[in-house]
């Protein structure tokens, strides 16, 4: 409001800023569009994570139950040998050293062809009685956690990748993915070793990555499609959006246009008690009529009221005589 009682054309305050990026459609889309990327890569890293963890916990197990019937078949081909029957009657892991060509022999040959690569016999107290590497017969593994559950009764298998490692033929492979499989050695309802096989799985450890590329790339060519799609709706959508806040600033300028030009009265108004003259802002007396006009928007139209007319007829009576 102006000394003159006129409102101000800068805008209501109730209204919002057109203009405001928090409402702008192209800041949207960007929004939008970094929000789907996100999330295609965090779908695709999370899939990619689970099917290689799903498919490589199949072949571990495909490898644990090989390994738990290979096992069990070659002790009781060589349970005289491997597990003699003690004054008590009872089994005992106990391996002779005349026996042991004969039994590392048949190992080798009867292992040859279930992808074997590695075979060593724990006593109860962890010591390695009988390994296909000579080498580290007679050590005993106690900090082994997994050699421990087998102890207790459970099968235990994991997979590792190998730099290096021999195969039962003493050639060096490199490169490999190995499920090692604790077995129990059981003899009635007693613990009485443990058999750990390393088995070879390289080519399906590949197979796996393989399988996990085409997966996440499948996945990635669906999930490029729908976000494509809804691309496409959003981007109408936006464009809508736009239009209609084109015409939104159209309406608003013409409301601010309109409300420049309403003037109204305000506050107290000096007038002459006698003549009903106005002071206005520069302390200059005005007619009614005038000052009225001049801060509003009201015209006037003159007339005579009856009791005036009644008045004046008299008076020009009077002055004819």
């Amino acid at each position: 409001m102006n000394g003159n009682g006129e409102r101000q054309g800068n805008g209501a305050p109730w209204l919002l800023p057109v203009s405001d990026s928090h409402g702008d459609p192209a800041a949207l889309l960007r929004l939008i569009a970094w929000s789907a990327v996100l999330s295609i890569a965090v779908i695709l890293g999370l899939s990619a994570a689970t099917s290689y963890e799903i498919t490589t916990g199949e072949v571990t197990r495909d490898a644990r139950e090989a390994a738990v019937r290979v096992s069990r078949a070659m002790f009781e081909q060589q349970r005289e040998r491997l597990a003699p029957v003690g004054s008590d009657g009872r089994y005992r892991l106990q391996l002779h050293e005349a026996d042991m060509p004969v039994i590392d022999r048949y190992f080798r040959t009867y292992l040859r062809n279930f992808d074997i690569l590695k075979v060593k016999i724990y006593t109860p107290a962890g010591t390695i009685v009988y390994s296909t590497d000579s080498k580290i017969i007679g050590r005993t593994d106690a900090g082994n956690r997994r050699l421990a559950r087998a102890l207790r009764g459970t099968v235990d298998s994991h997979m590792e990748k190998k730099d290096r490692m021999l195969d039962l033929g003493e050639e060096t492979k490199f490169k490999v993915a190995v499920v090692e499989t604790y077995i129990p050695i059981r003899a009635g309802s007693e613990i009485i070793g443990v058999f750990e096989l390393y088995t070879d799985v390289t080519p399906y450890s590949r197979q796996v990555v393989h399988i996990v590329t085409l997966t996440v790339a499948s996945l990635a060519g669906i999930l490029l499609f729908v976000f494509a799609c809804a691309a496409l709706v959003i981007g109408r959508g936006a464009g809508m959006l736009r239009e209609t806040q084109r015409e939104l600033a159209d309406k608003v300028r013409q409301l601010e246009e309109a409300l420049a030009n309403v003037k109204q009265l305000e506050g107290i108004i000096p007038i002459c008690m006698h003549c009903k003259k106005i002071r206005d802002d520069e302390a200059s007396w005005q007619q009614l009529e005038q000052y009225i006009s001049s801060h509003s928007e009201a015209r006037f139209s003159h007339g005579i009221c009856p009791e005036c007319y009644e008045k004046q007829l008299l008076e020009i009576k009077d002055r004819l005589g």
